[in-house]
């Protein structure tokens, strides 16, 4: 399949269908320029806006993620949904491999249906009506993973603005129910949920932790290995997601664009 040619109304309903049911679809052997990966996501909503990059010169809607070969730090190294902390989270996120290391660089995706499934009953129950308290504070903040000028200048220049939307807090549910599917998963993760409503953190962090751990667990996890010309999306409604940071001095350059959801319910 050629991503960068029209597609037929059914075969756009028949990969759209696919992605609901699994969560992530992958094509290999693509080429992609900006605006065709734009082009694509379209398909699936209206494009949206990442709030701490700027976007790429090629396109508005789609960020250069660059790790050069002397830096560190790496963009999405942790187990995350994408801006789960906007008050409504990108549905889909596209992802493009324009230069790939040699040895390393994989993304790691769990299925967080799956896991709620799987929850014991008392948790689930426990837990069926809370509410989580979600910030990019611990990443973006002034005292979060990327805060530092030397994790700063690894994430290139692109990296960086609206500082005065790091520190922003909404309530989403920690079980969210998909709109499309109504399948119920774990929405909360170690990255942007900062408590649970009416609880203080240090109460919050032992359940979010036992959640994060369950939900990211070996049984519920996927690795996807890139080549050059691989473009995945992913539904960020229910998968989380994790970029290895494994490729200390080579190069991994993508290309993302994120498409506008609904808030979460």
């Amino acid at each position: 399949m050629d991503l960068c040619q029209s597609l037929a109304p059914e075969v756009r309903a028949e990969i759209h269908c696919a992605w609901l049911e699994f969560g992530l679809l992958c094509f290999r052997d693509q080429q992609l320029s900006a605006a065709e990966q734009a082009a694509f996501a379209a398909g699936f909503g209206a494009l949206d806006v990442y709030p701490f990059m700027k976007g790429s010169d090629a396109h508005p809607n789609v960020i250069d993620i660059i790790k050069e070969a002397s830096s560190v730090t790496n963009f999405g190294g942790l187990w995350h949904t994408d801006t789960s902390y906007l008050l409504q989270p990108p549905k889909a996120t596209v992802l493009y491999a324009v230069e790939v290391p040699a040895v390393g660089g994989d993304t790691l995706f769990a299925d967080a249906r799956a896991a709620y499934d799987d929850l014991p009953a008392e948790l689930r129950d426990e837990l069926a009506d809370a509410r989580g308290v979600f910030s990019p504070s611990l990443v973006h903040g002034q005292g979060g993973a990327y805060a530092s000028e030397a994790a700063q200048a690894d994430l290139g220049e692109r990296y960086g603005g609206n500082a005065d939307r790091a520190e922003d807090e909404v309530e989403h549910p920690l079980f969210r129910t998909h709109p499309d599917t109504g399948r119920k998963s774990i929405y909360c993760s170690l990255a942007h949920t900062v408590r649970i409503v009416g609880m203080s953190r240090e109460a919050s962090l032992p359940l979010l932790s036992e959640l994060a751990a369950h939900a990211t667990s070996e049984r519920y996890v996927a690795r996807l290995r890139w080549t050059p010309g691989t473009l995945a999306i992913w539904d960020n409604r229910c998968l989380f997601h994790y970029a290895l940071n494994d490729y200390h001095g080579q190069r991994r350059y993508m290309r993302r664009v994120i498409v506008r959801g609904d808030r979460p319910f």
